[in-house]
């Protein structure tokens, strides 16, 4: 699967570009981090409604990484963590990119568990158990989907929700003023502070 990206340019800036440039690298890096982060955050905001849940655990996973390379330099990366018993990340990738059809087969555990249903319901009612193995005999494993047994299923696949892309199209403007009404201001307080 190819990488995503999605990056956003400013032009016309060029008086804070400047007026950063004046700072030194010690209140300029700072400063950038602190706009790319509000900007991030628009558009973290934007991907949390955007995402369909009944738990809310993909969108709580949702956060805003940022790099700075001072003075006029920096990513913000929205996305899930990846490790930890709460990462989503990967359900994430999911509902942005979907899925392809694709053919599910049960593993060691779930036919150990196979064969011990068939048992015990063999005891109560052996032609029940008979059609039971025949169901789940297709293959060497068994998946049970609402009632039924199966040894491998087909799954159909995952049309993609899009919630990163559709909240950097939807809420690009906001988190570049963001970003913009952010950088000014840490600027102007950078400023203040130096001029003293």
């Amino acid at each position: 699967m190819a990488e995503f990206t999605a990056s956003v340019e400013v032009y016309g800036l060029k008086e804070l570009d400047e007026a950063l440039r004046q700072l030194p690298i010690e209140v300029a890096g700072p400063i950038m981090e602190a706009a790319l982060r509000a900007g991030g955050e628009v558009i973290r905001a934007g991907a949390v409604q955007n995402i369909r849940s009944r738990t809310g655990a993909t969108a709580a996973d949702l956060r805003v990484q940022v790099q700075v390379q001072p003075p006029d330099a920096g990513a913000a990366g929205i996305g899930g963590t990846t490790k930890g018993r709460s990462a989503r990340g990967h359900v994430l990738r999911w509902l942005e990119f979907g899925t392809k059809a694709h053919r599910e087969v049960a593993g060691a555990k779930t036919r150990r568990i196979f064969k011990k249903v068939t048992r015990k319901l063999a005891r109560v009612d052996p032609a029940a158990a008979v059609m039971l193995i025949k169901r789940g005999s297709g293959a060497a494993h068994a998946l049970a989907f609402g009632g039924h047994v199966y040894g491998a299923v087909n799954h159909p696949g995952i049309a993609g929700q899009s919630p990163l892309t559709r909240a950097l199209a939807e809420q690009g403007d906001a988190a570049i003023a963001a970003f913009r009404d952010r950088l000014w201001s840490g600027i102007v307080a950078a400023a203040n502070r130096l001029r003293r």
